[in-house]
């Protein structure tokens, strides 16, 4: 027996709703930065090398944040240290970026990451953690 279910606050549904965001656009990033390259090499032309690293880049950053959206849906702790840890990584990205889909990102890892360390949050991840431990216990 697990015992209840603790509801997750609603401000964190509303921060992975908005990581999974940018899983989306990381991803839709990088399909169409693939889709250029294959345009590329279709008409001959050799495409950038920094167009096959920020291909790369925004396929381990989708992948990175699934991973961690996931980790916290189930209310794993490392799940939102692995978030803020993708969330400051794209937020230098982003500033060193300088564009309107930069400030974009830059917004949704501010709201993102304001949320993952509220008292509420912090204590939900707490009482999922005790409630995993009890039921191994068991």
């Amino acid at each position: 027996m697990t015992g209840p279910t603790i509801p997750m606050p609603g401000r964190l549904r509303a921060a992975l709703a908005l990581a999974f965001l940018q899983v989306l656009m990381n991803g839709v990033l990088a399909a169409s930065a693939q889709l250029q390259i294959a345009t590329q090499r279709s008409d001959g032309e050799e495409p950038f090398s920094l167009l096959y690293a920020m291909m790369c880049l925004w396929y381990v950053f989708a992948a990175g944040l699934m991973v961690s959206w996931i980790a916290i849906l189930f209310g794993y702790d490392w799940g939102r240290w692995s978030l803020l840890a993708f969330e400051a990584l794209s937020t230098i990205g982003g500033l060193a970026g300088g564009s309107l889909a930069a400030a974009a990102g830059l917004v949704l890892a501010g709201l993102v990451v304001t949320t993952l360390f509220r008292e509420p949050v912090t204590a939900w991840f707490a009482a999922k953690t005790a409630q995993r431990r009890a039921s191994s216990t068991i």
